[in-house]
């Protein structure tokens, strides 16, 4: 199976020899679904070349087409988000599209960019540009199977990041794996500077994930949303070895409950959480009751609600045999859940912008529920993820 690239008129033509024949092949492509070479070449029959110097053993298709001092990639034929463009003197092969295990290498930089890039070539004024050279050493240090799997992102943004801004969001994801493969024989003292640095990353990598949910969240519904922050939330609370949303229990008034999440801690003890949006309001708007703010109707049902499940857990009878059972087929042998003063953790709203007055009063506001065991705004995350980073960082200079 060979791919040659050649230029016919004003288009580059890709010449392919499959191994087996190509009758078939071209069924296929002519068909509505199209035909995937290497996983790489998307062809249908509008991309088709028939050239009478090609033998019948060959399938020509059109990848791009020669403009202005450039090949213009065809994004259809990559499946990218994003146009390439390659300088004409470029000597096209292969290795420039196709990667071990018949990775797409351009799908894989346009995972990464976020506008059209133009390589080799003249430099095109207000573009991405990147020289072919380092185009090519980015082929040469394309990742091996393993690492493919896991931390491409972060060694396409390691040589794109100069020439495309934001792309570097990428590399903390492969900090890890470069650590990993240091040397195992080291001293107690390296060991735990190497483990604080691993958890240095993770709060990183997670304060990244909170400032861009509260950037561009909006558009999630809430259900995604609260998937999301949970998994950020699992850092503060590592001792809950379960989180899981779909388990309900009944209720004092008969009717099923489902908190967002239903929490067991390594000792089988139960807690649950409530994970609402940044806009939901905390405080009424002006002070209500001699210059005192007071809870919003929404921040105050909801905490209710919260309320009501602890009570419904501690209240649970019959019931609770299969709400354990429930709890013990999702649990590691051995833990056994347990409803003993249960506690909940409720996320929601904003409080950047409060006054001070707001904030004293939000403070005595969550110090009245003691069922509560944190009551907590998006910027309070914040700043608890902030802090943590700013006294690792501290711990390793």
């Amino acid at each position: 199976m060979t791919l040659e690239f050649k230029k016919h008129s004003d288009e580059l033509i890709v010449v392919y020899s499959p191994m087996y024949g190509v009758d078939e092949i071209l069924d296929k492509i002519m068909s509505d679904d199209g035909y995937s070479i290497k996983n790489t070449f998307w062809i249908d029959k509008n991309f088709l070349r028939g050239f009478d110097i090609y033998d019948e053993d060959t399938i020509c298709f059109s990848i791009g087409k020669y403009v202005e001092g450039y090949v213009e990639i065809n994004k259809e034929v990559f499946g990218t988000s994003h146009t390439f463009f390659f300088g004409e003197n470029i000597k096209f092969n292969q290795r420039m599209f196709v990667a071990n295990r018949n990775v797409s290498i351009l799908s894989k930089i346009d995972h990464v960019i976020d506008d059209d890039i133009y390589i080799g070539g003249e430099k095109q004024e207000n573009k991405y540009c990147m020289p072919y050279e380092e185009f090519k050493r980015l082929i040469d240090i394309f990742p091996n199977s393993t690492e493919l799997t896991k931390y491409v992102h972060k060694r396409i943004a390691g040589v794109v990041k100069e020439f495309v801004p934001k792309c570097d969001r990428y590399e903390h994801i492969y900090e890890k794996y470069v650590r990993e493969r240091e040397s195992l024989y080291t001293s107690i003292d390296d060991s735990a500077s190497y483990n604080k640095r691993i958890k240095l990353e993770q709060f990183k990598i997670a304060l990244g994930e909170l400032k861009e949910l509260l950037s561009e969240g909006e558009v999630l519904v809430e259900s995604t949303w609260q998937q999301r922050v949970h998994n950020i939330l699992q850092l503060i609370y590592p001792q809950y070895i379960l989180c899981d949303r779909e388990i309900s229990f009944s209720g004092v008034d008969g009717n099923n409950k489902r908190p967002d999440f239903i929490m067991v801690d390594a000792n089988g003890f139960i807690d649950v959480m409530e994970i609402k949006k940044p806009t939901v309001e905390i405080l009424s708007r002006q002070p209500l009751y001699r210059n005192n703010y007071v809870p919003s109707r929404e921040f105050s049902g909801t905490v209710q609600q919260i309320e009501k499940y602890i009570f419904c857990l501690t209240a649970l009878n019959r019931e609770k045999d299969v709400f354990f059972r429930k709890l013990n087929e999702r649990l590691p042998d051995g833990i056994v859940p347990q409803v003993v003063n249960p506690k909940g953790i409720l996320l929601l709203g904003r409080s950047e912008n409060f006054n001070e007055q707001q904030r004293r009063d939000f403070e005595l506001i969550r110090r009245q529920y003691k069922n509560i065991a944190d009551i907590m705004t998006y910027d309070d995350l914040t700043v608890r993820f902030e802090r943590i980073i700013q006294a690792l960082g501290n711990d390793l200079e």
